[in-house]
């Protein structure tokens, strides 16, 4: 850290004022900050030690929030309430990855917005950011902080769905990362209340693994699930320590989440020029290493960070080194959690028991499941990457993990999203083909309005295929002079969802692919997400091509046929046009410049076919495809996660 935390001419301020700066980091070494504030009297804590209680500090004229990354800022929103109130907050982040975007302060309403008075941002160093804000009447650092999070991440929301968190005890703030809703007890509860009501609804507690003496909890409201808080080989090493190994219940939902809305496969390079590196132990930490260098030196903790991953997307692959010589078994889980959940294709021997325990089975044996030599391949290596990612996150990723400790505990919980697929078509003899590739859609809670535009409902390969579906449908009758975009709105009316899928009649879709669509959604905060328009089948020369497309980015477009939206999006920019063509790129627009975003994931889930020219309403001829592809089949050859015979 070179540049310094404050502008010349604020530093001169408080100077002159005789202010103090209270200085909050997380994710960096308070040692760090001496010489950066010359003249200015501060005060600093650790966010990541620090425990229930306010930081207790005289009135500061500034606060400022250090952050290493991103990533290190959400955990420091966990503990937002616990930063003091000032006239100016800052917000400093060392190393944002490139794909992040620039922050901002979007203050909610109420919330201080009324006493702003001045916003300054710029950059910190070559890869930071720096963020000022100063304000008529002193106001919470823990909201800005929070503000200029969640601008990092494009979420327009920054909080989680139920349960409602409570942390007790110190060194929990990687529980509920971005969460400013959280709330804190001690070591024993109770949980504070809000207008007569526990402010949280299950609560994280950090016990040792095998306590001397148990520490009862006292709130029977709210139920507190506890986490091995020393769980480190120094522990294990210790007399007795091989017994606590063996008896620990090590298990997904003992490991600290994965912050999916930073950590995900946002970045990921398809063909990278890196080679093969070691995640190995080093100087009592885990770092990722390649050719006697140090790429990433992973946290103590085991926290993966998006700027650590930044790092690592030109590497082909991380080998996993299991020898128990980094911090702890759960650290150790931890890290492999995160680097799987961020897309890095990771190689390893079979994970020691322990560690399978905690990683999860399926987690674990995925592992193992691919070798050095398959992932030079891109596209094999790209298929252990999705593999890879759809476990961590389905298992380890915040929203996953606290649903876990949520139905251990017996909270009731809102069900799921629900999803509509709305499939328009002309044709009633690829109903049945299109219907059978919806029913393999697995892990979603989904419904079809099936749309027949200038087709009777009686015709006998629709009525066959409708009887024959055993998920919720609804069939709609449309005149055939009807515009398509006239016709998919009275589809979308007809849908009862949470999110809109569109569909085609004759693409390949593979089983996990509304999921793969809801798990971006879910990381991404886009209101519209879509696949990668990459594989093509081309029916009249039966040969199938890959065109280079890039995937895991935000987009002002995407496959329209693979694409799901939030109803809230859909209905606020009205729906799609009335009109008979391009309806796909009049909607993504009509979001775009509405303030929405799109995100653009993966596109093996997906294959599209054309057949003769006159089928399609995006018509190009065989040539166009062939220009190009980037590879190229003879026959059908779908990628290995569409789970179709060849």
């Amino acid at each position: 850290m070179t540049a310094a935390l404050v502008s010349a001419g604020m530093t001169a301020e408080l100077s002159r004022a005789g202010g103090k700066v209270a200085v909050a980091v997380a994710g960096v070494d308070a040692g760090d900050l001496d010489g950066l504030l010359p003249g200015v009297a501060f005060e600093a804590a650790d966010l990541d030690s620090m425990g229930p209680e306010p930081w207790v500090t005289s009135d500061p004229s500034a606060v400022v929030v250090v952050a290493g990354t991103p990533t290190d800022l959400r955990r420091a929103v966990t503990l937002g309430g616990a930063l003091p109130s000032a006239l100016w907050v800052g917000v400093i982040v060392v190393e944002a990855p490139p794909w992040c975007e620039a922050p901002g302060v979007p203050l909610s309403p109420g919330l201080g917005r009324r006493f702003l008075r001045d916003v300054g941002i710029s950059r910190y160093g070559r890869t930071g950011w720096r963020v000022k804000v100063r304000f008529s009447q002193p106001q919470p650092a823990g909201e800005v902080a929070a503000a200029v999070a969640r601008s990092f991440g494009g979420h327009h929301l920054n909080g989680y769905a139920l349960p409602m968190a409570g942390l007790a005890g110190p060194g929990l703030a990687g529980w509920r990362p971005g969460d400013p809703n959280v709330t804190f007890a001690d070591g024993r509860g109770p949980v504070p209340d809000r207008s007569d009501v526990p402010t949280a609804d299950l609560a994280i507690r950090a016990v040792p693994v095998a306590p001397a003496q148990e520490v009862p909890w006292t709130d029977g409201r709210v139920p507190a699930v506890d986490h091995p808080a020393d769980a480190t080989w120094e522990r294990f090493g210790s007399p007795g320590g091989y017994e606590a190994l063996r008896n620990a219940i090590f298990e997904p939902d003992s490991v600290p989440p994965v912050d999916e809305r930073s950590v995900n496969p946002r970045g990921y390079l398809k063909s990278p020029a890196g080679e093969v590196a070691d995640l190995a132990q080093h100087d009592g930490r885990w770092e990722i290493r390649a050719e006697g260098k140090t790429l990433v030196r992973l946290a103590a903790s085991g926290g993966v960070t998006d700027a650590d991953a930044a790092r690592l997307r030109r590497l082909r692959a991380v080998r996993v080194d299991w020898r128990p010589a980094h911090t702890g078994p759960i650290a150790a889980v931890r890290a492999v959690a995160g680097l799987a959940a961020a897309g890095v294709p990771l190689l390893s021997s079979p994970p020691p028991g322990w560690a399978a325990r905690a990683l999860g089975p399926e987690l674990a044996a995925r592992l193992s499941a691919a070798s050095e030599h398959e992932l030079a391949d891109a596209l094999s290596r790209e298929e252990h990457s999705v593999r890879l990612r759809r476990l961590a996150l389905s298992t380890h990723g915040t929203v996953a993990r606290w649903r876990s400790l949520a139905a251990r505990a017996g909270i009731a919980l809102p069900a799921k999203p629900t999803i509509s697929v709305i499939m328009c078509t002309r044709r009633n003899d690829l109903v049945p083909f299109a219907l059978g590739q919806i029913a393999r859609q697995r892990g979603v809670d989904l419904e079809v309005v099936l749309t027949l535009h200038g087709v009777p409902a009686t015709a006998p390969d629709v009525v066959r295929a409708v009887e024959a579906f055993d998920r919720p449908i609804t069939v709609v009758e449309a005149d055939a002079s009807l515009p398509f975009g006239i016709v998919l709105n009275q589809a979308a009316e007809r849908a009862t969802g949470t999110f809109l899928s569109k569909w085609d009649d004759d693409d390949w879709y593979g089983p996990d692919h509304l999921a793969d669509m809801m798990l971006a959604q879910s990381y991404s905060g886009a209101e519209l997400v879509g696949a990668a328009s990459e594989f093509f089948y081309l029916q009249k020369i039966d040969v199938t091509i890959r065109r280079d497309w890039s995937s895991e980015t935000m987009s002002n477009h995407v496959a329209g046929g693979t694409f799901v939206v939030s109803r809230s999006a859909f209905e606020s920019v009205g729906g799609f046009r009335p009109v008979a063509r391009s309806v796909d790129v009049q909607f993504f627009q009509s979001l775009l410049r509405a303030g929405g975003a799109i995100y653009r994931t993966h596109g093996l889930g997906f294959v599209a076919r054309r057949a003769a020219r006159g089928m399609h309403t995006w018509q190009e001829p065989v040539g166009y495809f062939l220009a190009r592809a980037k590879d190229q089949w003879r026959g059908f050859r779908p990628s290995g996660l569409m789970e179709l015979e060849q």
